[in-house]
């Protein structure tokens, strides 16, 4: 059962860098698992056991008051507190394969023939279906945030339906887990990921390396923020579930996105795997992307990939004419994003 993400956030810009700036680089300079163990055995302690670099270096970002300074709802663990998540037997838990497959070549590849895929049902007639239904039983909310975040309900409908199939698949992965394993292990998984015959030559070894530090980097940044978040709304950052990417509820928000939650039904909390809270927090986010000036550039700041934009708007478009908003002929061609790529997480 997944834990319910309380969240009372409150305004402000997302941090430069989630860890304040603590961490320079890798994990323990040619420190690596033993070459014969399978990612099915790895586990923490193998990389942040007492003493390690990397230990340290987890407990200055716990400790940080990074998030604070910022105003984004984050609040710095102390030392014993940073120490106890360390040491709780649950942290052990690394999803080796998972960061295997994550760092490959080809999921790149892989990523953006899901997202193709995914479009040829996007716009089936059963799926329009659901929309109209979930815009009825929700109309209240939306129309309200639609009016005072100026983007369109059938957009954020449309994020809900490409995110979570409106709220029904939010994955169930440790989002701590998930983190750590991308960050301490992403250049163990690259290493196995390569000697596996269909990965060798896809990218030049820069390009992949690239990837490698980019997937590092934002694992660090989500971990810290998601720990300092966790501190402050009193919940238990080990028990908090999203897809394999880290991705939260139903609206499938990364933690550094998290500043942009917002209570939807007024009841005094941010609930991400809560309806209203997530149709609020959608309608927020795209509003501060821009969406009233240009809608693509918004949803594109979402989620990096062409596909997921066409699909979102090409949903929202059709749910117009279904629910009687707009005539069949009265939308604008949608137009591709400027230098479109791949993503490797699935929520903002």
């Amino acid at each position: 059962m997944l834990l319910t993400l309380l969240l009372l956030l409150t305004n402000g810009a997302a941090p430069a860098r989630a860890d304040g700036g603590l961490f320079d680089g890798g994990v323990d300079a040619g420190t690596k698992v033993d070459a014969g163990l399978p990612p099915a055995e790895w586990k923490l302690a193998q990389k942040a056991g007492p003493g390690s670099a990397a230990r340290a270096a987890l407990l200055a970002l716990f400790t940080s008051d990074a998030g604070t300074k910022n105003g984004v709802g984050e609040s710095p663990l102390s030392e014993a507190e940073a120490t106890a998540i360390l040491d709780d037997p649950r942290a052990q838990l690394v999803y080796g394969e998972r960061t295997v497959q994550i760092v490959a070549p080809s999921m790149l590849k892989k990523q953006r023939q899901d997202h193709l895929d995914l479009m040829k049902l996007f716009l089936a007639p059963d799926r329009i279906d659901a929309g109209v239904a979930f815009v009825r039983t929700h109309q209240d909310l939306l129309s309200r945030t639609e009016k005072t975040t100026q983007v369109e309900r059938e957009a954020i409908v449309g994020i809900l339906m490409w995110e979570s199939k409106l709220g029904t698949i939010t994955g169930d992965y440790r989002a701590f887990n998930v983190f750590t394993s991308q960050f301490l292990f992403i250049d163990d998984a690259n290493q196995v990921a390569l000697s596996r015959a269909e990965e060798k030559g896809a990218l030049s070894e820069a390009k992949q390396q690239a990837r490698v530090e980019r997937i590092r980097e934002r694992a660090l940044k989500n971990l810290g923020a998601l720990v300092r978040q966790c501190k402050t709304r009193n919940m238990d950052p080990l028990e908090v579930k999203g897809s394999w990417a880290g991705a939260l509820g139903f609206p499938q928000f990364m933690p550094q996105s998290l500043q942009w939650a917002q209570d939807g039904d007024d009841d005094g909390r941010i609930d991400l795997f809560d309806m209203d809270d997530s149709i609020a927090s959608i309608g927020r986010y795209l509003n501060a992307h821009g969406y009233a000036a240009d809608r693509q550039k918004a949803v594109w700041g979402y989620n990096h990939e062409a596909a997921y934009v066409e699909g979102v708007l090409a949903f929202a478009d059709a749910l117009k004419v279904a629910t009687g908003r707009a005539l069949p002929d009265g939308g604008v061609p949608l137009s591709k994003p400027e230098k479109p790529r791949a993503r490797a997480d699935a929520g903002p």
